[in-house]
């Protein structure tokens, strides 16, 4: 099965279509539970059911396409990394 197939997109460029499939979930429900435990012991579990975390991916894929793949900047700028590809900019 192709990307396209797993992901079905509209013809609106950068959005996905809805899809039954995809859980409704409350991601600001999930960040609460994600920060309560901000002071605890390292390695703390949180617990998520698979429809959130597969509601998660599917906000963060809408997000990721929203965004644009091309920054225009304007010259002169300076644009440094390391080898691991994190710029610094």
């Amino acid at each position: 099965m192709s990307d396209v197939e797993k992901f079905p997109m509209s013809s609106n460029a950068g959005t996905s279509t809805p899809n039954a499939d995809i859980p409704s979930i409350d991601v600001d429900s999930i960040i609460e539970r994600l920060l309560e435990v901000r002071g605890s012991r390292p390695g703390k579990n949180v617990q998520l059911t698979e429809n959130e975390i597969k509601g998660l991916c599917y906000k963060a894929r809408e997000v990721f396409l929203s965004q644009p793949n091309l920054l225009e900047l304007e010259a002169p700028i300076k644009v440094c990394g390391d080898m691991y590809a994190c710029l610094l900019i």
